[in-house]
């Protein structure tokens, strides 16, 4: 089989065949030409190895690897697709001061209490001291024991500071709600899938503080809008034992040294895998890889995967910078 070349036939080299073949006097045979043209018009409408630093110039079509695919982009080779899957990484790094914006202007929750008559300037005095001299729990929970407010006043409060509503979970499956994140961010970063509205908005739900950086990674990730909000923290907390205690994806967990380390773990699993589609996002100092195994998920990313369809792993940088 002739090498394919990856600029597509014609220009030059079709003047060059015309030019010797006049030059002898012959015609070209059209069954010669046609070989050529073929591969031409493969070139136009099959994908190549998207690694930029490729010199096989092979496409899909005449290769047997047809797999692992990451972010729709497709690679001749395990050393090609460790390129792609650095960009990916580097991309990602590149994104941290965008990820990890500290909300350090909000108004404090007991301001927004008081503002709206909800408790006295010297409850939130007596809220405040008993918090520092307990040195733990959060102003709210003290406000709560002294019977200054109830919760739902707190939670109220909170969707204000944060300029969020308060949800429900009524309907709630965690069985189906286990699929859209791996359980360590859930746990670690205090939040829970709620439900899907129809197949384009998620609901999350937060016991206290709004974490924008992990709404941005799942939508990114899923190709859906999330809306984030508060639940009641003792209806948060029952809720969150329930999804914690399903089944989840399988999930690889592992700290890398460095970036190279998360890089070559990173494609061992999309090479041992060979996903039909993954992404790589990143969440604070996280790193997630999703791999989906069902083609017709991967290309409607709307639809719910099932458990057995989908498998993660999240990496801990240690040197993140």
């Amino acid at each position: 089989m002739p090498v394919l070349m990856r600029r597509p036939f014609g220009g030059r080299v079709s003047e060059e065949l015309g030019a010797r073949s006049i030059a002898n006097g012959d015609a070209v045979p059209r069954h010669d030409l046609l070989p050529f043209a073929q591969a031409a018009a493969a070139t136009t409408f099959l994908p190549h190895c998207r690694n930029a630093k490729c010199k096989s110039g092979w496409m899909k079509l005449w290769r047997s690897r047809q797999a692992p695919i990451l972010e729709g982009m497709w690679a001749c080779s395990a050393a090609c697709m460790q390129e792609l899957v650095q960009t990916a990484v580097l991309r990602e790094m590149s994104e941290r001061s965008a990820q990890n914006v500290v909300h350090k202007h909000r108004v404090p929750l007991g301001l927004v209490l008081l503002s709206r008559g909800w408790i006295t300037q010297e409850q939130l005095k007596c809220a405040l001291e008993a918090q520092k001299k307990a040195g733990s729990g959060r102003l709210g929970e003290w406000l709560i024991k002294q019977k200054a407010v109830g919760e739902d006043q707190i939670t109220r409060a909170l969707g204000a500071q944060w300029n969020c509503p308060v949800l429900s979970s009524d309907s709630y499956d965690p069985a189906a709600m286990a699929a859209m994140f791996p359980r360590l961010l859930m746990d670690s970063l205090n939040v829970i899938p709620l439900r899907l509205a129809g197949r384009h908005l998620l609901y999350v739900a937060f016991e206290e503080r709004v974490d924008r950086c992990l709404v941005l990674a799942v939508e990114r990730m899923l190709g859906l809008k999330v809306e984030a909000g508060v639940l009641p923290a003792s209806e948060f907390r029952r809720r969150q034992g329930e999804i914690l205690r399903a089944s989840f994806p399988k999930t690889r967990l592992l700290e890398a040294m460095n970036m190279r380390g998360l890089v070559h773990a990173f494609t061992g699993m999309m090479e041992e895998n060979k996903p039909v589609q993954a992404k790589i996002v990143r969440v604070h100092d996280y790193f997630w890889l999703r791999l989906w195994r069902n083609s017709l998920l991967a290309e409607d990313s709307k639809a719910v995967p099932g458990i057995p369809d989908l498998e993660d792993m999240v990496c801990a940088l240690a040197a993140a910078d």
